[in-house]
């Protein structure tokens, strides 16, 4: 369809940042500031020799907090590198499951997902829903099943108004304090491309008039032979003592997740819900995600339950996750487009490719008055920085011009009653050979390039990548 309306753009978003010296954070001026008056007062209190040998490991300091490697600081690198080999050391990154069935389980998932618990609450008039529970934390996930409408069939005043509806969605949730975070995955399984010719072929009449057989024989042929099965789902975490009245039980704070979850208007945003996923819903989610071979088997073999959903064996590496013979890479968002994009932006990231896919965007949700400090702070944060610029006589950059200005503006725009949420994004690419992972790394740099953003790979955090794209509430950033 031919737009009918202006094209919109969206941007302004900001990492946070804290003051510091030149580019760098608090941390970092903390670091460089250290690394070089220890010395000095060594040298000048100690004398010579004591001065030199602090200077060797300021030195090192110095350069971990300045360097950075792919857009990442070296020291951060470093430092998961180090928490990465020491659980290896532990034995902490290999799982193996279901080797001592007479036992009872206190734990059947591995690594962050071993804390949770699957609840059933019967929803009157819709059935059986299903919700995990993190038992270490007492949080409560629940999640919706969509069918996202697209917009390649819609007008532009069409879209603008579901884009609108679903930062509308985003404030509202900042309106319940229940409300931890949210998360939506895109899952694409590639195909053969022959399933919408079958889709077809099933429900043409035989006595249907020729004119409009010609025309669906025409739309099948003219479709892309390259096709997947796309799957949506939107997970809302709650935490029910928040809400004011603590849960007597885990029976009731589950019920309070449902109720959560039946508030959010989605299909204003452009998604048809589907259903409320229930226990065997996410029980199958999960099994299939460890492994994919699973997809194939028939409905009668998924009468399974929660501690049979996770995998037989598992073991993290420090750049990918091997999982009952499956392989994956998981990335994390390190920035977001710079300049303002259009709505279709990440279309080429949920384009189908060779290789099974899951797009994850993650926000967490800040209430309104959490909102307004760290919009002041952040504001804040921007003119002491600009002061010290000042002081110091040196230009602006246009970088540091443009973060002042949209730190600025988020503040006005939160006054006049916008919601504030954070955001990241995690994508998981799966493949059985593992001579593929390569070629599945590379199709999914080229499609994150062609969305505009930067992403890294989580190395020494794959399982907490993976698990994060799973409809069980798995926040990294609050793990």
């Amino acid at each position: 369809m031919t737009g009918t309306g202006p094209t919109r753009s969206y941007g302004d978003w900001r990492q946070s940042r804290s003051i510091g010296l030149g580019g760098m954070d608090t941390r970092q001026t903390v670091m460089v500031v250290s690394s070089v008056l220890v010395p000095l007062f060594a040298f000048a209190f100690a004398g010579p020799a004591p001065g030199l040998t602090a200077a060797v490991p300021a030195a090192a300091v110095l350069l971990l907090a300045v360097t950075r490697r792919g857009g990442v600081l070296v020291l951060d690198l470093a430092i998961a590198r180090l928490r990465w080999q020491r659980a290896h050391w532990r034995a902490e990154t290999a799982y193996r499951g279901h080797v001592l069935t007479e036992l009872p389980r206190a734990w059947d998932l591995p690594g962050l997902l071993a804390p949770l618990r699957l609840l059933q609450v019967d929803d009157p008039g819709r059935g059986p829903v299903g919700v995990v529970w993190n038992q270490a934390t007492g949080r409560m996930s629940a999640t919706v099943l969509l069918s996202p409408a697209g917009a390649l069939l819609n007008d532009l005043s069409t879209i603008n108004t579901q884009v609108a509806s679903w930062g509308n969605l985003l404030a509202s949730l900042a309106d319940d304090e229940s409300v931890c975070h949210a998360a939506v995955t895109i899952e694409l399984v590639p195909e053969a491309g022959t399933r919408l010719a079958d889709h077809v072929a099933a429900r043409v009449a035989p006595d249907a008039p020729r004119l409009a057989k010609d025309v669906l024989d025409q739309l099948v042929a003219a479709a892309p032979r390259g096709a997947s099965q796309v799957r949506a789902r939107l997970t809302l975490t709650v935490d029910p003592a928040r809400g004011g009245r603590r849960p007597r039980s885990a029976a009731d704070a589950a019920a309070e997740a449902v109720r959560a979850l039946g508030g959010l208007s989605i299909s204003a945003a452009g998604a048809d819900v589907l259903r409320r996923a229930t226990p065997a819903d996410l029980v199958r989610i999960v099994r299939t995600a460890f492994d994919p071979a699973a997809e194939a088997a028939p409905e009668s073999a998924w009468k399974l339950d929660w501690s049979d959903s996770g995998p037989l064996t598992a073991e993290e590496h420090l750049d990918h996750y091997e999982h009952d013979g499956a392989h994956s890479i998981s990335w994390v968002l390190l920035a977001a487009p710079r300049q303002r994009v259009a709505h279709d932006v990440l279309f080429p990231l949920l384009r189908p490719g060779r290789f099974p896919r899951r797009v994850t965007i993650m926000y967490r949700t800040l209430s309104r008055e959490e909102a307004g400090a760290v919009l002041e702070r952040e504001a804040n944060v921007a003119a002491a920085r600009e002061i010290a610029r000042r002081k110091s006589r040196r230009d602006p950059t246009a970088r540091e011009a443009a973060d002042r200005a949209r730190a600025i503006r988020a503040a006005r725009q939160e006054a006049r009653g916008a919601g504030l949420v954070q955001f990241t994004l995690h994508v998981t690419t799966t493949v059985t050979d593992p001579a593929d992972l390569e070629e599945a790394k590379s199709e999914v740099e080229r499609a994150a390039g062609d969305s505009r953003l930067k992403l890294r790979v989580a190395r020494g955090g794959q399982a907490a990548a993976f698990a994060a794209g799973l409809p069980v509430g798995v926040f990294p950033p609050d793990a």
